[in-house]
């Protein structure tokens, strides 16, 4: 199956990831255990790298029932919504340098329940194979680095790591009014990329 794009910048890749299992499936629902790699599409292939030929779409696992069983015996009946399935952010170094990741909540409203996915999940909702009647979702735009504080340039405020995501959790509750009570924490997966230079013990500086 093609990509989404033609061509995909080095930042918006991930690769040389491994799943050890029960975490990822190809199309026809078997587990997969492997090298893989991500886009920031929220597409997941086969492969530690992009390969035209080889590399395989992958699925967020899913643990086969009896419905998913007599689905694949019966192709022609088709189970027309997938149950979404908790999953935390995993930080790469390219999240790092971005200073950002994109953050995913749904929300089944008749329950409020309200759970953090990934962009597949995501994408499933908007396109209806999760049921958008059921469950509503939003997205954030997540920092992860840069100042923490606010600070002052001339009389331009520039906002740090802890206001952006406080304006960000005030945005996703306008489609999801309780997200608050999840996003407690404004720092949450914030990391100090500040470099501290080793002292020259050899004396050459």
């Amino acid at each position: 199956m093609a990509r989404l794009k033609l061509y995909y910048p080095a930042e918006e890749i991930t690769n040389n990831l491994y799943t050890f299992g029960s975490e990822l499936m190809t199309e026809d629902n078997v587990e997969y255990v492997g090298p893989f790699h991500r886009y920031v599409t929220g597409e997941v292939y086969t492969g530690s790298t992009w390969n035209a030929k080889t590399s395989k779409k992958l699925v967020v696992f899913q643990q086969q029932n009896k419905i998913t069983i007599y689905n694949t015996l019966k192709p022609d009946i088709k189970v027309k919504y997938i149950t979404p399935k908790r999953i935390q952010p995993q930080i790469t170094s390219a999240d790092i340098s971005r200073g950002s990741i994109q953050r995913y909540f749904i929300c089944k409203q008749n329950e409020r329940i309200i759970f953090e996915v990934d962009a597949a999940q995501y994408n499933d909702w908007t396109s209806n194979v999760i049921d958008n009647k059921i469950y509503i979702a939003t997205r954030i735009e997540w920092t992860i680095t840069g100042p923490i504080q606010d600070s002052q340039k001339g009389n331009v405020l520039i906002p740090g790591a802890t206001t952006k995501n406080i304006q960000q959790i005030k945005v996703a509750t306008r489609t999801i009014p309780a997200i608050a009570s999840i996003l407690t924490d404004p720092l949450e997966f914030y990391t100090d990329t500040d470099y501290i230079a080793p002292v020259d013990i050899n004396g050459l500086k």
